[in-house]
């Protein structure tokens, strides 16, 4: 069994658009997933979003508190980067562009979601 977060928009869920930036993403959705079967899909409000320094570290807090071991996402900035990696968070890339919870966990189930150390999805040092 395992744990995966997505950052996302609005209510969050499986139906929603995957959400760019992971430090001031709406929610985050935390898809359990068992013998390649999704079992469980939670949303959690992210509280950090709104916050004006460490949202990143805070967020990546919340990945952690909820049991995700993994995150799929776009790009970090410095702080989400050196935050996930020191919770031991695997880092795994989203393709660019608008996609859907559902669909992104589709890519993932069939392997096509690759693995990507945190310092490699570092886009820009100023921005979590």
């Amino acid at each position: 069994m395992e744990i995966v977060a997505v950052p996302s928009y609005r209510e969050g869920g499986l139906n929603e658009i995957v959400h760019p930036k992971f430090g001031r993403c709406d929610s985050f959705t935390f898809i359990t997933i068992d013998n390649n079967e999704i079992t469980q899909v939670k949303v959690i409000e992210n509280s950090a979003a709104d916050e004006t320094r460490s949202a990143a570290t805070l967020a990546a807090k919340i990945v952690r508190n909820n049991g995700a071991e993994k995150l799929i996402v776009n790009k970090l900035g410095l702080n989400a980067s050196m935050a996930l990696n020191s919770l031991k968070i695997k880092t795994f890339r989203a393709p660019d562009g608008k996609i859907l919870v559902k669909d992104l966990l589709a890519l993932y189930l069939d392997g096509k979601i690759k693995m990507a150390p945190s310092e490699d999805l570092v886009f820009d040092k100023f921005l979590d």
